[in-house]
């Protein structure tokens, strides 16, 4: 045996092409996440395989017996952009089972105001959705938008997007790939129940030079690359703003004139080699939001990362990667309407993380993944302190928090036969709570469902150990090919979540706060099986997909009636903990190729809790609970310049707590719920139909500038989708009710939008 090691890179910019395969007869092996690939084969073996969606394939002949380094750079196809759209299914050796889209395929997709978005679009495959219009993340199989890690460049994000989910905190221009990971969870990635969307941003561009962005009706984009030397090192500054502050300022009218609403972001990146074996990665992020009404309120958050990457080499059969990574998100809420009550409240979170990973190749279809981690979580749940002179509002400060979690985690690919691939590992977890000052721990005793009070202090001084949780997360997945066009799949993980986000609200926040698990809040743990089939006929351009999976849930967090999660000291004695479940499912069907390509997915689901003192105890639909959720892409290449999309989605309804009786009381009417039900209706279900048309401007062939005009039109049925609900007394016949239907967004929103680069 032989084994041929190196980088596989785009030989346009010099970036690593994370989805590249080698292929050698019927062994097939992926290039990890920075490109690196290493396969062992026959000494006899004479050609290689190079291959990348959107890529033309390159084969490479081998005029050695021994070892070899062989780095490749590929040819991007772009009358192949079609293929790279479509093909969501995953498209790695390593990762067959995770969904994978790149920024290509994103902005041919109808985007709202004209802004290519990438989480929205992973809501358009199955098993992932969202509570409706204006609602901030996204749900995976049942999960809540915290049991979903999301990465930016191995950096953890705590709210992805802007203006109230307006735009996504991922800026298109920024960002090269993306891959969701929800029925196999690799082992070196923790943390949350449900789901890990891990986007990279670009490395940039080591060749040259170049500019490209976007101006659009709300907001703009620049980014600027090149290299710092070529073909060895580059630099990537990306900023995106939006303006509407700016066209406020601009009206004579002082309601509108002192309002100030807008976001801004800004992405940098840095990479540079350290000799031949050696390479450094430096990326950051920076990201505001402020919502400012003349002087009576304020709202502002935002998020901080920084990651520090070191590539090292050690052998053609061993490569590490070393991270260092920051990440501050922070949010305050001002309000100053009345001179005396004027307070400025202010929280955040806080973490410093640092991650060994090796990938050791150690053999022909034998693939071994390990290494540790450890994490500090610094928590500022709120304190609250008086803005102004005149001000008399007295200052509130809660403890602060911290947590500690180390993780070790191992993970063996194995290929025994060409028709299967066992992948089985395991990660575990200590996680820490650790005072913070001196402070008072208490027990939290009273009737369940109802609000319970603090006994039994115990105090704890700064620095000590409150309480240690172990947990072993073993994973295993098995996928075994069928014929030349059959695929079988089936996989078994446990995880474990020890961050909690606290919110009594239908929809998240910025203003929501998370807290770690502490005396009182046990890790959430979840049980997931799941079995899946794929179908792609030789010489057909559709692929066909099901999968469905059960999840076994516990220690999950609900609120009794009433609860006050603002500024509240005892706030853990308004949470309860109990059972849930999950399960559902998924069926796709994918068109690839041709003028027209896109995709079909629809979910079959239910999302259910059951917790001592909610809805009489018994199970109850989770808040993000659908039923059914349907989408549809379409894109048809009209010609060489011009492009057509539409996206269509519906679901049913979420949802929603409503009184079921009512009772006369002194001559006014009391609505109540006998029994405390929970989530006993459901709003309208949910329908939206978006549209879009991109016109690229005539170009020579050896032109090295190129624009576009994009124009979609969000909701283009003009439909007023229901995003709550609630019962009021009717004005006229105060004895009777209606049902009143609130929409964050209720009308067809156009958006023209010029992107250009040069």
């Amino acid at each position: 045996m032989k084994t041929v090691s190196g980088f596989l890179t785009d030989d346009s910019n010099g970036e690593r092409l994370a989805t590249a395969l080698v292929s050698a007869g019927a062994t097939t092996i992926a290039a990890n996440a920075y490109g690196y690939y290493s396969i062992s084969i026959p000494v006899s073996t004479k050609t290689l395989k190079y291959s990348c969606l959107g890529y033309t394939p390159v084969e490479h002949q081998l005029h050695t017996a021994g070892d070899t380094v062989i780095n490749v750079s590929l040819s991007f196809l772009p009358n192949m952009i079609s293929e790279v759209v479509i093909d969501v299914s995953g498209n790695t050796a390593s990762d067959r089972a995770a969904k994978a889209l790149n920024m290509n395929a994103v902005k041919l997709l109808p985007s709202f105001l004209g802004e290519a978005d990438l989480i929205k679009s992973f809501q358009l495959l199955p098993g992932v959705t969202s509570i409706g219009d204006g609602a901030s993340g996204f749900n995976v199989r049942g999960g809540g938008v915290d049991q979903n890690l999301v990465l930016l460049d191995e950096a953890p994000l705590y709210f992805t997007s802007h203006l109230f989910n307006l735009f996504s905190v991922a800026n298109p221009d920024a960002v090269m790939d993306a891959v969701l990971y929800k029925s196999e969870i690799p082992a070196r990635y923790g943390g949350r129940l449900s789901s890990v969307l891990d986007t990279r941003l670009r490395d940039g561009n080591n060749q040259h030079w170049q500019a490209a962005g976007g101006i659009g009706l709300i907001a703009s984009r620049l980014t600027l690359e090149g290299p710092l030397k070529k073909d060895k090192s580059a630099i990537l500054i990306s900023a995106r703003r939006s303006y509407t502050d700016v066209i406020t300022r601009q009206s004579s009218n002082p309601d509108i004139k002192d309002n100030s609403i807008y976001f801004y972001d800004l992405n940098t990146k840095i990479n540079f080699p350290l000799g031949q074996k050696n390479r450094i990665f430096l990326s950051g992020y920076l990201g505001k939001d402020k919502i400012e009404s003349a002087e009576d309120f304020m709202l502002q958050w935002g998020t901080g990362t920084g990651t520090l990457r070191w590539n090292h080499v050690y052998s053609n059969k061993l490569f590490s990667n070393f991270s260092l990574i920051f990440s501050d998100y922070r949010y305050r809420l001002g309000s100053m309407s009345e001179p005396s009550s004027s307070f400025i409240w202010k929280a955040s979170i806080r973490d410093y993380t640092a991650k060994n990973i090796y990938n050791w190749y150690a053999g022909s279809g034998s693939t071994v993944t390990f290494g540790a981690e450890s994490a500090l979580h610094v928590f500022s749940p709120g304190s609250a302190t008086p803005e102004g002179s005149a001000s008399i509002f007295q200052p509130v400060r809660m403890k602060g928090q911290r947590s500690a979690d180390y993780s070790l985690f191992w993970n063996h690919e194995l290929r025994p036969a060409n028709w299967l691939s066992i992948e089985y590992g395991a990660r575990y977890t200590a996680f820490q709570t650790i005072a913070t000052d001196s402070i008072v721990v208490y027990d939290y005793e009273g009737k369940a469902g109802s609000r319970r009070d603090p006994v039994n202090p115990r105090a704890y001084e700064d620095g000590k150990a409150i309480k240690w949780y172990h947990s072993l997360q073993p994973r295993l997945s098995l996928i075994l090919k069928s014929g030349e066009s059959s695929t079988w799949k089936a996989s078994y993980i446990q995880t474990v979540q020890n961050l909690h986000l606290i919110s009594n609200s239908l929809s998240t926040s910025p203003l929501d706060m998370w807290t770690p698990s502490s005396y009182n809040i046990k890790p959430e743990r979840a049980v997931q099986y799941s079995v899946g089939f794929s179908n792609r006929p030789i010489h057909s351009p559709y692929k066909f997909s099901a999968e469905a999976y059960y999840r076994k849930l516990s220690n999950q967090l609900d609120f009794v009636d009433g609860a006050e999660t603002l500024l509240n000291e005892h706030l853990e004695g308004d949470i309860l903990s109990g059972a849930g479940r999950a399960y559902g499912t998924e069926l796709q069907i994918e068109r690839t190729s041709g003028k027209i390509t896109g995709w079909i997915s629809y979910t079959l689901s239910r999302t259910e809790r059951k917790i001592e003192g909610i809805n009489s105890n018994q199970y109850y639909p989770a808040k993000h609970d659908k039923t059914h959720a349907l989408s549809a892409v379409a894109i048809y290449r009209m010609s060489s310049r011009i492009l057509l999309s539409a996206t269509y989605s519906a679901a049913s309804g979420t949802p929603a707590t409503l009184p079921s009786s009512r009772y006369e009381f002194s001559g006014y009417t009391v609505l109540y719920n006998p029994g405390n039900a929970r989530n006993n209706y459901r709003i309208p279900s949910y329908h939206r139909l978006d549209l879009s048309a991109t016109f690229k401007n005539k170009t020579k062939p050896e032109a090295k500038t190129s624009s576009e005009w994009v124009i979609s039109a969000f909701n283009a049925l003009n439909r007023r989708n229901a995003f709550s609900m609630y019962l009021r007394q009717k004005e006229n016949q105060p004895l009777d009710l209606e049902a009143v239907q609130y929409s964050m967004l209720g009308m067809i929103v156009p958006s023209v939008t010029w992107n250009f680069k040069f």
